[in-house]
């Protein structure tokens, strides 16, 4: 009996051993699974997790590249991307803006660590017994994880990493920061992103001067921007505003008195007007802008703020007279496209550039991009290169046919005037003088000139350059013509005057520069008088403004494929360009014609209210009877020989070049 009972102690004894053992196993495998799922746990949530910036630099983390136009005012007349608003500190808000956002969406914000686990199980009990979500537990840190560190993508991990940065911002930052980068860099609906940018947005004002109701409408949008936007949906955004004063209350922020108060006196949006210039008229300008300004800052901001030389209703004027002309000419004239630029002849600042019809529809710059033959607009240069080189206006040329190396120019009319003065030749655009002057003083010294008064591109130093042969764009011709409006001093066009960041820093500002100068102020005042007299009775006649005094001229290339005017006032010089953009002719539009007529209207609407300014020029001012007279003697006279050649050689109009 004895060994029977020793035989089961021994049995029972193994056993346990064995349990022990067993269970031992067991224990040590599940501490080895559990240190194994702990670290791949760990991998795989720290897998791609991304370092938490500096404060700075958060300011800048995730903008999305952001521009602002404004024009030479300051008003704003284009935007594209998302709206940013000059970050406020929390100090300058009234209180109850921040306890807004603080009610609704995290009572606890100075109580956790940037995790609310109380606000979790909160969550979990709710929306478990709702049996859907009714209710979130994510804290503002959270928030401000989510939308400016990781990407949106809703997923357990993320979720996860969401909760390990929050942790880690509020060892990095204060509450006060926290909630200061919060309020400047949430997305609150309309593309816009802080509270500045929204209460600018649907109130008109700072968030600085917000009432408690706009507080309220403010704190409702983190939610749902879209659905909550109150220029969307004006009553829901009016009850998520109660939702926030009765949380508001329910925290001890606000008193029932302030809420009731609120709730009679909603708040209301803005209805103000808008000084944005359309999409189709202002994108040349706007794209002009955007790369000027990228190329000065580099890439030191994302969110720019553009300030230009632009003038609103410059831009919509010359927008509207060129698609005026063109639509009513379109068909009968084969003329499909256009541009216009208008510059301040103080310092060639850019007041308006018009690229072509709709710039939606195509976003080729006719007026910067488009290099095109000027035909006998170029004359200018040939005979501004002429004075250099001891010609005068006075200076004597045959008007015949003529034989340079092979190259027979010819005139508009195929008719021949015979002696005339290089003044008369500017005046009626006479090919065969221009071609013969430009030979004479050698093409090279025209090319040489036309760069020294700012054209760019590529010219052939050809006889034929006399004629405008060679192709420039809009902007430099412009330009190139100031340096007679400006008695030879040259200003290189330009449209960028500051660029700010949406924080007011400056990192760009234009300083103030003289023109240079690259021609004899006294033969800048010939070319004047000269250039005047094609709008006085020359080949420019159509772009006279009453007795304003202009200077300009016309060019057309070749088969009719460029039309051009460029003139000038002692204010503003505009250029305008017509054509089409396969090069195909058009049906005889001459420079003459539907170039200065968009010219003259839009020219009429710029100098609307200004003063006649005499244009600076060579003529003398002379005041006495007898001198006066005597000259007027002689004009008759050299007019009525004018007249008495031109009847010779069968020429009634006194044309014979290409307008």
């Amino acid at each position: 009996m004895a060994t029977y009972r020793a035989d089961v102690h021994a049995v029972n004894d193994n056993r346990k051993k064995k349990r022990i053992k067993w269970g031992l196993t067991l224990f040590a495998a599940f501490i080895i699974a559990s240190a194994l799922l702990f670290f791949e746990g760990r991998r795989f949530f720290l897998d791609g997790l991304p370092e938490l910036p500096t404060q700075e630099s958060m300011w800048q983390l995730n903008i999305r590249p952001s521009v602002t136009l404004l024009d030479k005012n300051g008003d704003i007349i284009g935007h594209r991307g998302p709206y940013y608003g000059k970050p406020v500190k929390i100090a300058e808000l009234p209180p109850y803006l921040p306890n807004a956002f603080l009610a609704i969406e995290d009572q606890r914000f100075f109580e956790h660590a940037g995790v609310d686990n109380k606000a979790i199980l909160r969550a979990i009990f709710a929306n478990f017994k709702a049996q859907d979500k009714v209710q979130g537990a994510s804290t503002l840190t959270q928030q401000l994880v989510k939308n400016m560190v990781l990407t949106p993508e809703k997923t357990y991990k993320r979720k996860v990493q969401e909760a390990i940065l929050s942790k880690r911002l509020e060892t990095k930052l204060t509450k006060a920061e926290i909630l200061e980068l919060y309020m400047n860099r949430m997305y609150l609906g309309g593309s816009s992103y802080g509270v500045e940018a929204a209460a600018q947005r649907f109130y008109g004002k700072s968030a600085r001067d917000v009432t408690l109701a706009e507080a309220a409408m403010l704190a409702g949008l983190p939610q749902a921007p879209s659905k909550y936007d109150p220029r969307l949906n004006l009553p829901a955004a009016q009850l998520r505003a109660r939702d926030v004063l009765r949380a508001m209350v329910e925290a001890g922020m606000i008193t029932t008195e302030q809420m009731s108060e609120a709730e009679a006196n909603p708040a209301i949006l803005i209805d103000r007007e808008d000084r944005s210039i359309p999409e189709n008229i202002l994108g040349f300008a706007f794209d002009m802008a955007s790369e000027s300004a990228r190329g000065k800052v580099g890439g030191k901001a994302v969110d720019l703020i553009i300030h230009t030389t632009l003038d609103r209703d410059m831009m919509i004027s010359g927008h509207t007279e060129l698609n005026k002309v063109i639509e009513t000419h379109k068909k009968s004239r084969n003329v499909s496209e256009g541009a216009l630029v208008t510059l301040s002849t103080d310092d060639a600042a850019m007041m308006a550039i018009i690229g072509g019809r709709d710039y939606v529809a195509s976003k080729y710059n006719r007026a910067a991009q488009a290099e095109r033959q000027p035909g006998s607009a170029f004359k200018a240069f040939v005979y501004a290169a002429a004075l250099e080189n001891g010609f005068t206006p006075g200076t004597m040329r045959v008007d015949q046919p003529v034989n340079i190396g092979g190259w027979k120019p010819e005139n508009y009319t195929e008719k021949y005037l015979g002696p005339m003065t290089i003044r008369e030749s500017l005046k009626l655009s006479i090919n065969t003088v221009a071609a013969q002057v430009g030979a004479e003083i050698g093409p090279q010294r025209i090319v040489e000139l036309a760069n020294r008064f700012g054209i760019r591109s590529k010219l052939g130093a050809h006889y034929s350059i006399a004629l405008g042969a060679s192709e420039v764009t809009l902007v430099d011709m412009t330009g190139a013509y100031m340096v007679f409006a400006n008695e030879g001093q040259q200003y290189t066009p330009y449209l960028v005057t500051k660029v700010t960041d949406t924080r007011e820093n400056v990192l760009y500002a234009r300083k103030a520069r003289k023109g240079v100068r690259v021609y004899s102020d006294i033969y800048a005042h010939q070319m004047t008088s000269m250039l005047r007299d094609v709008v006085r009775s020359g080949t420019g006649y159509g772009a006279r403004l009453g007795g304003r005094p202009i200077g300009g001229k016309t060019g057309t290339s070749q088969d009719f494929r460029d039309a051009w005017f460029v003139g000038f006032t002692a204010q503003y010089i505009t250029g305008v360009w017509m054509g089409n953009d396969d090069n195909s002719p058009m049906k005889k539009v001459t420079g003459g014609l539907l170039p200065v007529d968009v010219w003259a209207a839009h020219m009429a609407v710029v100098h609307k209210g200004l003063p006649e300014k005499e244009l600076k020029t060579s003529d003398p001012d002379i005041n006495d009877p007898a001198r006066l007279a005597s000259i007027k003697f002689y004009q008759s006279l050299g007019d009525a020989l004018v007249a008495e050649r031109d009847l010779a050689n069968g020429n009634k109009s006194g044309s014979a070049g290409a307008p």
